[in-house]
């Protein structure tokens, strides 16, 4: 087997990104169609975060939401923000 047949390779711009996450996103809620918003905020590798709002389709108002300032009033609400601390690299744990 060829290294081609082992791997694949995705660049994905941030319109993929966002269709991709809102996609998962309202699979998770349970939305079999729905509207949503998303937004890609910060910078790489310090703090990248998405900010997106799924609702019924619905809903023609969502749209008109204003993601910086839910970025401002919401916290992180990931499945990754809320692990105990065991579980998170720290660089003084390098043997």
């Amino acid at each position: 087997m060829s290294q081609n047949n082992k791997r694949k390779i995705f660049k994905y711009n941030e319109d993929d990104i966002l269709e991709i996450l809102s996609e998962y996103l309202a699979e998770e809620t349970r939305f079999d169609t729905y509207q949503s918003t998303a937004i890609l905020l910060g910078t790489p590798g310090k703090d990248l975060r998405l900010i997106a709002v799924v609702g019924s389709e619905d809903d023609d108002d969502i749209t008109k939401l204003n993601l910086e300032d839910i970025d401002n009033e919401v916290n992180y609400n990931g499945t990754h923000s809320d692990l105990d601390d065991r579980f998170l690299f720290k660089g003084k744990n390098i043997k």
